[in-house]
């Protein structure tokens, strides 16, 4: 009988990550299961069964989930959607014979999910983030402001939550809307113009981060990890430069501060972790508890992460079969150029 592996509603990346655990499963002992809200959603193209979820949240949404469990006899279950809430109960899933392969525990998952806890949290001996202030109102944003002003050039801010960068924007004291709109940069804004929409707003739901910009290039690093031992980290260096391929890079920094953060957060599966230079050198952006949307291209370097994520959440007996089979994980290939465009069914692996 195969095992079932089930990925709930999550991100684009989903059919890409279905494509590449089936390149390593040459027994084919695994059974690919995918659901989505929207019934056209890409991962039904790759899964081995497609099944539309119902529009449902918080807690009914996870009683849907144990009951698909129970009924489709999944073996391992993924969640993207609702990963916090299902941590919160995964006893239950355990109790039923299916295993979660969840990035963390409970605490800390709600931890990533808000940036300016995780930067309030990161050892930043060991792994130093951008400077950064939590704003609620527009009196702690003045304050926040001229505090990083007088240490930093250009300051920036987001969200405490969001996803994608949705919401970033660097501030400017010079050049108004229009003329940003006019000139396609899209991720600047005014501050004069920002702080009189703050006026009269008692608070910021979600808050605010503020921190300083950093300018320089940017590494996305690719995981798979078992419980606070990492296992592999493919790098990603990316240019400022548009259209410009990334570059699998072993920067010993970024290794350093990657086995860090694991450790500390006792990460777990695949997720992604996101580091860019600075004035003052390498920082810590943020954690993803979840693999990136160019998870799969990092794949380019040898290793099949999803796959090798996959097999490390199952059972001791379940992973010797695929071990039985599968082909083996060959080193990490550095110094490559990879486009963001690459299909996984092209990737050397």
């Amino acid at each position: 009988m195969p095992l079932k592996i089930w990925f709930n509603k999550s991100f684009s990346v989903t059919h890409n990550l279905l494509d590449l655990i089936r390149q390593d499963d040459i027994g084919n002992h695994l059974q690919l299961l995918a659901s989505h809200s929207v019934d056209t959603a890409m991962a039904r193209l790759t899964a081995d069964d497609w099944f539309v979820e119902p529009e449902l949240s918080g807690q009914d949404y996870v009683d849907w989930c144990l009951q698909f469990c129970v009924e489709q006899r999944v073996t391992l279950f993924v969640p993207g959607k609702a990963a916090i809430n299902i941590a919160r109960r995964l006893d239950e899933f355990l109790d039923i014979g299916t295993r979660v392969l969840l990035c963390a525990d409970t605490d800390t998952l709600v931890l990533l999910d808000n940036k300016a806890a995780f930067s309030a949290a990161v050892d930043q001996e060991q792994t130093p983030t951008a400077e950064t202030i939590e704003v609620q109102n527009l009196a702690e944003f003045e304050a926040g402001y001229a505090a990083l002003k007088q240490r930093h050039s250009t300051l920036c801010l987001k969200p405490s939550i969001s996803v994608f960068g949705l919401g970033f924007r660097i501030l400017d004291e010079t050049h108004d809307a229009l003329e940003h709109v006019l000139a396609g940069q899209e991720q600047m804004l005014n501050i004069h113009e920002l702080t009189r929409a703050m006026q009269g707003k008692p608070d910021f739901k979600p808050s605010l981060i503020l921190m300083e910009f950093l300018a320089g290039e940017e590494w996305s690093v690719d995981c798979v990890a078992e419980h606070g031992e990492l296992i592999y980290a493919i790098q990603r260096r990316k240019s400022n430069v548009l259209s410009t391929p990334q570059y699998i890079d072993n920067h010993p920094d970024i290794a350093r501060m990657t086995h860090a953060l694991t450790r500390q957060f006792a990460l777990n599966g695949l997720f992604n972790i996101q580091f860019r230079m600075g004035e003052h050198g390498i920082r810590v952006l943020e954690i993803n508890a979840r693999p990136s949307g160019g998870s799969p291209v990092a794949c380019a370097a040898g290793i099949n992460l999803p796959f090798e994520a996959i097999l490390r959440a199952l059972a001791p007996e379940d992973q010797a079969v695929l071990r039985t089979h599968a082909q083996p994980a060959t080193e990490n290939s550095h110094g490559q150029h990879i486009h963001q465009t690459m299909q996984p069914c092209a990737l050397a692996l």
